[in-house]
């Protein structure tokens, strides 16, 4: 697969060169803005992304929009599919998705023949290609000339800017700055959580987890008690290193303002000492370093876990056959330098790029719909379905689900999904007025999930300048970093599993020595440099978690 996906960029590579002759002309005007004049001309943005009033021009057209994720399917139904009909209602815009891998994309690229809207990964390599070879339209220049109403968010704009002074594509999932409000949140798939029924049996306080002492202390009440639970014996931890490190507040940044990598760090080593000695004192077991997160979730899932960091690890399917066992938050655990504690926050940046072929046949109405599916009302009907029919608000402006809704979905999911269209169209959504009206709900672990999601909300920061320093595919760098991880994985094992606390320095300072002879510095060079001009291009002096 990865040879594959090598020659199809390869392919794109090689006809890149007669690409950018071809387009030349309209890539190299002289008065092509720079970034800053760009951005001081564009329009100020708005909380919401304007326009949940429909396009005015709503005549039928089929627009063709390819998804380079191989695994996304969608037959637009506008007979049936509440969310379908309700767009084309509004915009008088039928869609044909068609979806495929990076190589279709390479393909589809390297022939020129690229559908009306193409949808790929904003860290994929076909990107820089589709940007500076004029086969996809700059939206700032289309927003100018057939929606001039369309406010998308400044720091949008500015993160994708090209060096040429053009954004060519809006992401999913991006926080803009603009459009949080008191009380939001960017949210965490980190943090600390612990069985409540376990806790509350053994006498165990969410305060006994905010010291190291205390955390070792709760959890060998639980390896003391050998508890058992269906039949399973509890294991007291599953940790990972990187969440320790956090908690112990490794820093991101130095004074000087240079990108700091966490592992190198003396709460890096202070991390691994720690969960060696949970190690050692069987606290976390041997195989905490070799299990994927399927087979953590599956321990998790007989109740044969106490106490984990992953919040990716769903303890719901545990719920429903015990409504005793519930994971809560604790702690979080700090360390000795009295650095606060942080966890990293789900990527600000987002995740996709939508953007239009440059020679489309409707790039006045393809614009326009961007501007209706970016309002933030949209990402709650695509979120949920139609306003109206699967959702509307309380009387304290939360969204609350329809009962036909409802039993459709408890019913059949998939059924509910070809009826209401809900999240099967995420390709503009903003997560901020979802997190924001979310439902209120009085099932326990709804209710402690959300609570732990806000507790942990306050220990997040803006990272965005951090997404910024992932070298590109196919670079030394990145061949670089690909190394050092997967020696970091070996490294890592090694520390934690290690005999004594002294073999854990000796192998901290021996896996800093092999990552110098990988090529360390260069790649440390090249990411310290992005963050850098990241940090430019957002204003700012310092990033990253604020530690005192």
């Amino acid at each position: 697969m990865l040879g594959k996906r090598i020659s199809g960029l390869v392919l794109v590579l090689s006809l890149f060169g007669s690409l950018l002759a071809a387009c030349s002309s309209n890539n190299n005007k002289e008065n092509a803005p720079s970034s800053a004049a760009a951005s001081q001309s564009a329009s100020e943005s708005a909380p919401d992304a304007s326009a949940s009033a429909s396009p005015e021009d709503k005549s039928p057209i089929t627009v063709d929009w390819f998804v380079s994720l191989d695994y996304y399917k969608k037959n637009w139904d506008a007979v049936n599919n509440l969310l379908d009909k309700m767009i084309t209602d509004n915009t008088g815009i039928t869609i044909n998705f068609t979806s495929g891998n990076d190589d279709k994309l390479s393909a589809l690229i390297a022939a020129g023949d690229l559908p009306d809207i193409v949808t790929l990964d904003k860290g994929a390599p076909q990107r820089g290609v589709l940007e500076k070879s004029g086969l996809v339209a700059p939206l700032d220049e289309l927003i100018k000339q057939y929606a001039p109403d369309y406010q998308v968010p400044q720091s949008i704009q500015d993160w994708f800017r090209n060096a040429d002074g053009h954004f060519y594509g809006y992401p999913s999932f991006f926080w803009a700055k603009e459009n949080m409000k008191d009380g939001d949140r960017i949210r965490s798939n980190q943090g600390l959580y612990a069985r409540k029924d376990i806790m509350d049996q053994l006498g165990i306080k969410p305060e006994d987890f905010a010291t190291k002492e205390g955390l070792v202390a709760a959890l060998k009440k639980v390896k003391d008690a050998k508890l058992k639970y269906n039949g399973f014996d509890v294991t007291p931890a599953y940790y990972e290193s990187w969440n320790i490190e956090n908690f112990f507040g490794a820093p991101r940044e130095d004074e000087q303002g240079n990108l700091v990598d966490r592992e190198y760090t003396p709460q890096a080593l202070e991390a691994y000492k720690f969960m060696n000695r949970l190690y050692r004192e069987g606290l976390i077991p041997q195989d905490s370093q070799t299990l994927t997160k399927d087979q953590v979730q599956e321990k998790v899932n007989n109740g044969a876990v106490f106490s984990t960091t992953n919040k990716n690890i769903d303890w719901s399917p545990l719920f429903h056959t015990d409504p005793n066992a519930l994971f809560v938050h604790v702690g979080p655990v700090a360390g000795d330098s009295g650095n606060k504690p942080y966890v990293d926050p789900v990527n600000a940046s987002g995740w996709t790029l939508t953007m239009i072929n440059s020679k489309a046949e409707h790039q006045d109405r393809i614009i326009k719909l961007f501007q209706y599916l970016s309002s933030e009302e949209m990402s709650l009907n695509v979120n949920y379905g139609p306003k109206g029919e699967a959702w509307d608000f309380d009387e304290n402006g939360k969204v609350k689900q329809s009962e036909a809704f409802l039993k459709l979905n408890a019913e059949d999911s998939n059924q509910a999904k070809l009826k209401y269209g809900n999240d099967t169209l995420g390709w503009f959504i903003n997560w901020i007025p979802i997190q924001r009206t979310q439902p209120a709900t009085v099932e326990q672990d709804q209710v402690a999930k959300l609570e732990n999601g806000l507790f942990f909300g306050n220990y997040t920061y803006n990272m965005l300048p951090f997404e910024n320093i992932t070298p590109l595919g196919g670079t030394e760098e990145a061949g670089i970093k690909a190394k050092i991880e997967e020696n970091r994985i070996k490294w890592r094992a090694k520390m934690i599993l290690a005999k004594s606390e002294e073999a854990v320095a000796k192998a901290y300072n021996d896996g800093i020595e092999q990552e110098k002879k990988l090529g360390f510095d260069k790649l440390y060079a090249y990411q310290n440099q992005k963050y850098q001009e990241a940090k430019k291009a957002l204003g700012l002096e310092h990033a990253g978690p604020a530690l005192k």
